[in-house]
């Protein structure tokens, strides 16, 4: 378990690290369990939960053991009506999901444009696998492979495509050092990126789950800074090659429509 990074006097910092611990637990947790996990004392995290508890964002059960509430979940409810870039991106993913019949995932950057987070997922079954290895929330790593994933996939490749190229550029010897060992290379994520500016979408063709391919096209805003991406998930089984260049061009065209939607023209 990572140690808090926050300077002793930083309490805010301090609720805000516990806040996010309490949400990845599998169950309400002790205060000497927080302690440890955290690298905090007991008494500093219990007036830490008693403040949390105070504004509602923690409950306490019978046996003195912590969890957060559904005021987690009201605040970001909030956060998701108020995202415009999602929000814009939701009927186009809707329409994209019916005219391919693929599943269909709205991926939105984070501010420092180093995650993405899966803001929204369109027909997809509340059974299917993919609602456990794909929670709405979940965030990944725009620069690197994905835990247990055999390559970049490709909602990573069409942003880092939408990214002014000395992006990557600032990017390499990190990437280089993170594929060591992964068979890999980083010529091979560059010409993936390069194919993915040339025809406005990128590939995915199983990197990740067996017998699953897809395709994704990243939308901007109005100034043109890359904010999301757009993608379709299907089984590879059901498609041919031809099947996935018609649906790699009817995802840049829907991500166009977004982009235009919040405010950008210049899609040439």
């Amino acid at each position: 378990m990572t140690k808090i990074q926050a300077p002793p006097d930083k309490s805010f910092s301090k609720g805000l690290i516990l806040l996010q611990h309490l949400a990845l637990c599998e169950g309400p947790v002790g205060v000497s369990e927080l302690a440890g996990n955290l690298g905090l004392t007991k008494s500093n995290v219990h007036r830490l939960l008693q403040t949390l508890m105070s504004h509602g964002f923690v409950h306490q059960d019978a046996k003195s053991r912590y969890s957060p509430t559904l005021r987690y979940w009201e605040l970001g409810y909030e956060v998701w009506l108020q995202s415009r870039s999602g929000r814009a991106a939701l009927d186009d993913a809707d329409a994209l999901a019916l005219k391919t019949g693929c599943l269909v995932h709205i991926t939105l950057a984070d501010s420092r444009q180093e995650e993405l987070v899966l803001f929204e997922r369109i027909g997809l079954p509340v059974s299917h696998p993919m609602r456990r290895l794909w929670p709405t929330g979940a965030r990944v790593p725009v620069w690197r492979i994905i835990g247990g994933w055999s390559d970049f996939v490709a909602f990573q490749i069409a942003y880092i495509a939408a990214l002014p190229p000395e992006t990557l550029a600032s990017q390499e010897a990190a990437i280089r050092d993170h594929l060591k060992d992964t068979g890999i290379t980083l010529q091979s994520v560059a010409d993936r990126v390069a194919a993915a500016r040339d025809c406005g979408y990128a590939e995915n063709l199983g990197s990740g789950l067996d017998g699953v391919e897809g395709t994704a096209s990243a939308f901007r805003n109005e100034t043109g800074d890359p904010v999301g991406v757009i993608s379709t998930i299907y089984d590879r089984g059901d498609r041919d090659a031809g099947d996935r260049t018609s649906i790699g061009k009817l995802n840049r065209l829907y991500a166009h429509s977004i982009s235009r939607s919040l405010g950008y023209d210049d899609l040439n």
